[in-house]
């Protein structure tokens, strides 16, 4: 998995002086010099979450299981924009080894599941093997779950928090709370309190 945050510095800062803009229009106070992180987290505090709306974080998330894009879609206030199969399949399969790398990352400790899933990988590829003319649309109704995929993720930071809520408690998927961790992380040190509470499990 690899995850980078597009969204730069400067635009991350301008869009925090949104927030706080947003948020003193609300009582009639933009004419005030307030100390940004101390209003954002006394709001945070109060749960008037929704001035973190205007604050929206890019990220390019690299080597995904199509099971945590499963889980990733259900939360509503995110946008998407994710590899097609129609046009990837067959390519990924010519590199069969680098799909093999990748199920190493998670089944490397357990040497029944890596069996399995190479297994699964295997016979996903002799089936595409034998039906070359079947098209890629039709061809993805036999994928395995743990089939990678890449993508875009646009996030504001409300709902940001509610991911990292759900998604790094330990009951949750494994992946996905290696993902949670990963949009944590990337987030600039300076702009990290706005996500910490959050963080309970993941020592943030």
């Amino acid at each position: 998995m690899n995850v980078t945050l597009l969204t730069s510095h400067n635009a991350f800062s301008d869009m925090v002086h949104f927030a706080v803009t947003a948020a003193l229009t609300c009582h009639d106070n933009t004419d005030k010099d307030v100390d940004h992180k101390e209003l954002l987290l006394r709001i945070i505090k109060m749960g008037h979450e929704s001035i973190l709306e205007h604050i929206n974080l890019t990220y390019s998330i690299k080597g995904i299981s199509r099971a945590v894009l499963q889980e990733l879609a259900r939360h509503r206030h995110i946008s998407l924009s994710v590899e097609s199969t129609r046009h990837t399949l067959r390519k990924k399969l010519d590199d069969i080894e680098a799909l093999r790398d990748y199920l190493s990352e998670f089944h490397n400790s357990d040497v029944v599941l890596y069996h399995c899933a190479t297994s699964t990988l295997k016979h996903f590829a002799e089936l595409a093997h034998v039906l070359p003319d079947m098209p890629n649309d039709e061809l993805k109704y036999y994928l395995p779950e743990f089939w990678p995929t890449n993508l875009i993720l646009t996030s504001n930071i409300r709902e940001l928090r509610h991911i990292l809520k759900l998604r790094t408690h330990p009951s949750a998927l494994m992946e996905f709370r290696k993902l949670g961790v990963e949009l944590f992380t990337r987030v600039p040190d300076d702009f990290k309190y706005l996500l910490e509470d959050c963080c309970v499990y993941i020592g943030g």
